[in-house]
């Protein structure tokens, strides 16, 4: 069968195994579906369920062990990891449930790092501004992690993510360490890059009252897709 050509990830059969103190556990188990462009999917189930797991696979920081990924009609699961390296600063932003800002760099200077891998620190320095005015943040530039509220450093961590123009977001919990007002902040964003701009979206949320702003769920049990 031809692939749909308005997929964006395809996954074929994918399985990942963990072993611990000689026990081998299978966090997600022959997943196959389909992610078509301009998608909001939230991926929701049980802690253990293998959410965080496959959020890796489709980011492509881990490997699956059995089966195939492939995101814009391009395999990715035999890619070298430089390969898979470059295909992440270029197409894909991934934002943490911690955040992942670093301490002792501003918040322009998170935002920047990414694009310093592809651009001048000139122009990265520009765009970072950019991206953290469009965010609401144009007044924040230069105020360390510890300065700001926690909604605030995940606002940082949206606009690193976006920095390089990515297609697809990959969000883990994004809003687990928010208040409702912080959280609605952080929704509404990914709502309108969804909305305006047609980035993909893939989320995962523990929250139900989140789910309304996705167009597609995915939910998880002993990795599979119930």
């Amino acid at each position: 069968m031809k692939p749909d050509e308005n997929c964006i990830i395809r996954t074929e059969g994918i399985s990942r195994v963990y072993s611990s103190g000689g026990v081998s556990v299978k966090a997600i188990d022959n997943i196959s579906f389909e992610v078509m462009h301009g998608d909001f999917i939230m991926i929701t189930g049980r802690n253990g369920s293998g959410k965080s797991t496959l959020l890796h696979q489709l980011a492509l920081l881990d490997l699956p062990d059995v089966g195939e990924i492939f995101i814009e009609g391009e395999k990715t699961t035999h890619l070298s990891e430089k390969k898979r390296m470059d295909f992440r600063l270029n197409r894909l932003g991934y934002i943490f449930q911690e955040y992942a800002l670093i301490a002792e760099l501003t918040a322009l200077e998170n935002v920047m790092l990414p694009a310093m891998m592809l651009e001048s620190s000139k122009v990265a320095k520009k765009r970072a501004k950019v991206m953290l005015t469009k965010i609401g943040l144009h007044n924040k530039f230069n105020r360390l992690p510890s300065q700001l509220s926690g909604g605030e450093q995940q606002k940082v961590a949206i606009a690193r993510a976006l920095i390089n123009h990515p297609k697809i977001i990959f969000a883990d919990e994004p809003t687990a360490n928010l208040d409702t007002t912080a959280s609605v902040d952080v929704l509404e964003i990914f709502k309108s890059l969804n909305d305006k701009e047609g980035i993909t979206i893939v989320m995962i949320t523990h929250e139900p009252e989140e789910l309304v702003y996705a167009n597609r769920i995915i939910q998880l049990s002993d990795g599979k897709i119930i």
